[in-house]
C-alpha cells in the first residue's frame, strides 16, 4: 500500500489509472462515515481484495481500490457538518467520484423508530439552520430550499440492501444484542451540530419537524454539497439511541458493539449489487 500526499484542488489521476485510461475508467463510488466503527470491515475487505492506494488530503486518508467488486474511495469524514462538507467536496473534486454513500449511526426521533432499526434517508435538512427573519427557518440562504432529496435510485438500492440484511440477519442480531427485531424505515433525516441527548430536545425536534425519523450530525451537509454539484447521494443510518438522556451510554455501546456489524452487512450487499 502506498501513500500519496498532495494539496491541489483536483487530482484527476487519484485513482492511480494511467493518463490514457483516466477518461474511460469507471468512476468510483465515494463511501463515507464519521467514525471508524461506522465503516465496519470495509477498508480491510478492500485490502484483501487487491491493491489499495491511500491518498492523504486535507488531514484525511482516502483509500482507493475495489471492494466487493465495486471501485470505491473510502474515507472518514469525522463528526459534524463542516467536516462532512469538506470531505465530500474532496471526493467530488479530487477523486471524481460518481456518487456518494454515507453510513453511520443516528438518534431515533420518529416515535416508531427503535434502537437497532435502520433509516434510509428520502430527504435531509439542517434542523439547526435559522437565518430568519431574512430567510424562512430551515431554508438554506440563496438556494431557496430547506430539504435536499437523496438520489431516488441510489436510495432504493441502499434500502434493498438493508431489507435483505434485516431479512437474513435481523433475528440473529436481535437475539445477540438484546434488541427488538430491526426494521427499515425511509423518510426525513435531520442534521445539526449538536448531540441530542434530552427528552426536551427530542420533543422540540418533533414539534418543529414531526415527520423526522432520525437525527445526526452530517447527512444534510453532504446532501447540500451533492445537490450543488449534481452528484447523487444516499444516506443510511442505524439507530443507536433514542436521543434522550440515555443517549450517551447507548450511543457508545452501540457504536462499539453493533454499528460495524450493520455497516459491514449492508455495504457488502449494496456494493455487490452495484459491482
Amino acid at each position: 500500500m502506498s501513500e500519496v500526499k498532495h494539496t491541489g484542488t483536483k487530482h484527476p489521476l487519484a485513482s492511480g489509472a494511467p493518463e490514457h485510461e483516466a477518461v474511460t475508467r469507471r468512476r468510483p463510488l465515494g463511501v463515507m462515515a464519521a467514525l471508524p466503527d461506522e465503516l465496519g470491515d470495509l477498508v480491510a475487505a478492500m485490502r484483501a481484495e487487491g491493491d489499495v492506494r491511500t491518498v492523504a488530503h486535507g488531514q484525511r486518508d482516502y483509500h482507493v481500490g475495489t471492494v466487493h467488486g465495486a471501485p470505491c474511495v473510502v474515507t472518514l469524514a469525522r463528526i459534524g457538518k463542516v467536516a462532512a462538507a469538506a470531505t465530500v467536496s474532496a471526493l467530488i473534486h479530487v477523486f471524481d467520484i460518481d456518487a456518494v454513500v454515507f453510513t453511520g449511526v443516528a438518534g431515533g426521533v420518529g416515535r416508531d423508530v427503535q434502537i437497532g432499526d435502520i433509516v434510509v434517508a428520502h430527504t435531509l435538512m439542517q434542523h439547526d439552520l435559522d437565518a430568519s427573519p431574512l430567510f424562512p427557518r430551515f431554508e438554506v440562504p440563496l438556494l431557496g430550499i430547506s430539504r435536499f432529496a437523496a438520489d431516488a435510485t441510489l436510495a432504493a438500492r441502499l434500502a434493498a440492501a438493508c431489507e435483505d440484511f434485516v431479512e437474513r440477519e435481523g433475528r440473529a442480531l436481535a437475539t445477540r444484542f438484546s434488541t427488538a427485531p430491526p426494521r427499515v424505515h425511509r423518510g426525513l433525516v435531520i442534521s445539526g451540530d449538536q448531540f441530542i441527548a434530552s427528552a426536551a430536545a427530542v420533543n422540540a425536534l418533533r414539534a418543529a419537524l414531526p415527520d423526522a425519523l432520525a437525527v445526526e450530525m452530517e447527512g444534510a451537509a453532504i446532501a447540500q454539497v451533492c445537490y450543488e454539484y449534481g452528484v447523487p447521494c444516499a444516506i443510511v443510518r442505524t439507530i443507536s439511541d433514542t436521543a434522550d438522556v440515555h443517549a450517551p451510554a447507548s450511543f457508545s455501546t452501540f457504536l462499539v458493539e453493533i454499528a460495524g456489524t450493520y455497516s459491514s452487512g449492508i455495504l457488502r450487499r449494496f456494493l455487490q449489487a452495484r459491482g
